[in-house]
């Protein structure tokens, strides 16, 4: 039977990212309050993540990873998302670090990587300091909202270059900043993640002091990459707000789905017509699946394009990262709008905590709280738009 099951498993991964999410779906929903009550994923859950590689979607194929395009990238955290809301999350997650591998060089890239049992968390916030020593860096900070931190073998984390006293920096005003990989036991995670959306990423917060990180282990956005590949030609942070939109796009169907059901068992108690007869709801149930198959269609299309330039060589252009980003925000507050309307249209039974629709009306109002999906970058995409830098 062990061996039915890991064949079925192996299976699962050599089909690809999308249908190893399919497969882990039951597994998910099973431990779905063993989640919710522990505040971070089951260990049932991880250990599927991990055996079919999900947190791994951007890893080159050379290192074990899937490589996959955009467009399968981002249909994969909208499969998961279906399930679990904080399954995704974790796995996007997982997926900066990996983008950002282009500015490591071989042999730190291929130690950081190939472990494909190593699930990693990250932390742009610029809140430590990163001291310069021979070497590379003394690093000390504290970072809060560190999805994963628990699960994590390495914790890059975003610090503050520091020389003679003081902060070195790029121009007057502008600090340089650098992240830095740190790993498995060299912080401290404070029990801080108490919430109601996304209960089951264990965002608490990690302090370091004072530890050694050597330069090759450390990076900056700003750095030029030592990978050339489609892959990592990618705009990884239009990308990123592209998944973290996928999860939105996941939740709405989620809830749209238990709509459906729910109107086909609910009894009717108070008078009037009952939930699947009633024009507001026949209405509302019509307009969600046009909103979210329009606003899929888009973010792929535009994701799509962006592929074709990086399979190419050519350069992306601002205007194609604008749009990936009008796309990404479009999708991901239309998304949290839509489910919004299916929880009142639910009536009393969203209340209840065993009602999917309850999860995931708290879940998408945590997702799109997220800077990625801030509305400064609908700022930026317009100013592309009107022939600004």
């Amino acid at each position: 039977m062990e061996s039915e099951q890991e064949e079925e498993k192996s299976m699962a991964t050599l089909n690809g990212p999308l249908q190893a999410a399919q497969s882990l779906r039951e597994t998910i929903q099973q431990h779905r309050r063993e989640t919710e009550e522990a505040r971070r994923l089951a260990p049932q859950v991880v250990e599927g993540l991990i055996e079919t590689g999900l947190c791994r979607l951007v890893v080159p194929a050379s290192l074990g990873g899937y490589e996959a395009d955009p467009v399968t990238f981002v249909r994969t955290l909208e499969e998961l998302a279906g399930a679990e809301a904080s399954v995704a999350w974790i796995a996007w997650n997982n997926a900066l670090p990996c983008f950002s591998m282009r500015y490591l060089s071989d042999t730190v890239r291929t130690e950081l990587f190939s472990d494909a049992s190593w699930l990693s968390a990250n932390s742009t916030r610029p809140s430590g300091k990163a001291i310069v020593v021979d070497g590379g860096f003394r690093v000390s900070g504290r970072w809060s909202l560190v999805s994963g931190c628990e699960l994590a073998d390495w914790i890059p984390v975003m610090g503050v270059i520091t020389e003679d006293g003081g902060p070195r920096l790029l121009a007057p005003g502008i600090p340089e900043m650098r992240m830095a990989y740190v790993p498995k036991g060299s912080y401290e995670i404070l029990d801080t993640w108490y919430v109601g959306g996304l209960r089951g990423t264990g965002s608490h917060d990690i302090v370091v002091n004072d530890i050694f990180v050597p330069a090759e282990k450390t990076f900056s956005f700003l750095y030029f990459a030592q990978l050339d590949s489609p892959l990592a030609r990618v705009p990884f942070g239009a990308t990123m707000a592209a998944g973290c939109a996928a999860i939105c796009l996941g939740m709405a169907q989620a809830a749209l789905d238990t709509l459906l059901d729910l109107a086909s068992a609910k009894h009717q108690v108070d008078p009037g017509p009952g939930l699947r007869d009633r024009s507001t709801v026949q209405t509302l149930v019509a307009t969600t699946m046009a909103e979210i198959d329009a606003a899929r269609v888009l973010l792929h299309t535009t994701l799509d394009d962006v592929w074709a330039h990086c399979e190419r060589g050519t350069p992306v252009t601002h205007e194609q990262r604008a749009r990936v980003w009008r796309s990404a925000l479009h999708a991901a507050h239309r998304s949290k709008s839509m489910l919004t309307a299916v929880f009142e249209a639910a009536g009393t039974s969203a209340l209840y905590v065993d009602c999917t629709i309850e999860r995931l009306h708290r879940d998408i109002h945590a997702v799109t709280q997220h800077v990625i999906l801030a509305p400064m970058w609908l700022v930026e995409a317009g100013r592309i738009s009107l022939g600004f830098e």
